[in-house]
């Protein structure tokens, strides 16, 4: 099955993690979530498809955008985070547009052909096995010439919200074996002349591959050890910490505030530079 290893992990701990944790990261990816937004002409959009949508966050951001008329599809493999993006569909009014959340593997040919007018992803589109079948896939499910954007990360090392823990943790654990360039993961699409390539090869065109700086801010007035006891348990350095020898956690854990010490403030909270990719392309 293909992308097996990433359905099992967002099924899995990955999964759970991000529900437990979901209102402190939706507080800080929600901002280049909607500059990523704001790249698509929804004017006319009839059906949208949002791709790895989660908890659903994003997803009601793109339905407020649309006419109550159109229908927008979140599809993801997680079932957990699924769970939480029905429960906050159910308790809202009838304001939006209809909203139908699927759990399915978007690389796969699970949408009809020429189904959507218009996709979108925050965060969700570099976990593919095979990158480029899985863009093939969603072009054929694109109606010609509909608009795609999505947002990534760029390289680790420019997002300390990722390399800053990690590398404090690593002061003090052996460093796991490092991943394959362009692995299925945060990272995989860092290289944005790759990105390029993927989407050329499955067919899109008018391919537009912006920077983004941003900052990412949370837990304003919120305590240092309140906001760490949530950061501890999210990202690369919380699987690390996880999968560690029991003796060495404490002093992981440890070194890891040490170091988030530095991106806090009382007043601020915590606050991170991040660096994204905004991708745009038609079907």
């Amino acid at each position: 099955m293909e992308n097996k290893l990433q359905i099992e992990l967002w099924n899995g701990r990955a999964g759970a993690s991000w529900v437990r944790h979901n209102t402190l990261l939706e507080t800080l990816l929600r901002g280049p979530g909607l500059r990523c937004l704001d790249q698509l002409d929804l004017r006319s959009v009839s059906h949208a498809l949002d791709i790895g949508c989660g908890c659903g966050n994003q997803t009601l951001s793109l339905a407020e955008r649309l006419s109550t008329d159109a229908r927008v599809t979140g599809v993801d493999v997680s079932e957990p985070m699924l769970a939480l993006a029905r429960d906050a569909v159910d308790h809202l009014g009838s304001d939006l547009c209809p909203i139908d959340f699927v759990c399915k593997d978007a690389s796969q040919p699970v949408f009809p052909a020429h189904h959507f007018d218009a996709v979108y992803s925050r965060f969700g589109v570099m976990f593919f096995d095979d990158p480029t079948e899985a863009f093939t896939q969603i072009r054929a499910a694109m109606k010609p010439a509909s608009p795609l954007a999505f947002i990534c990360w760029q390289a680790p090392q420019k997002n300390p919200f990722f390399s800053a823990p990690m590398q404090a943790a690593l002061t003090v654990l052996p460093a796991p074996t490092a991943p394959a360039a362009g692995a299925p993961g945060p990272f995989a699409f860092a290289d944005d002349n790759r990105v390029n390539q993927i989407l050329t090869d499955a067919g899109f065109s008018s391919i537009e591959i912006t920077a983004l700086n941003e900052r990412l801010s949370v837990g304003a007035g919120a305590p240092f050890d309140e906001l760490f006891s949530e950061l501890i348990e999210i990202g690369p350095a919380s699987a690390l910490i996880a999968e560690s020898d029991p003796s060495l956690k404490e002093s992981a854990k440890a070194a890891v505030a040490k170091a988030l010490r530095g991106f806090y403030d009382e007043e601020s909270g915590m606050s991170f530079e991040a660096n994204f990719w905004l991708v745009t392309a038609r079907a």
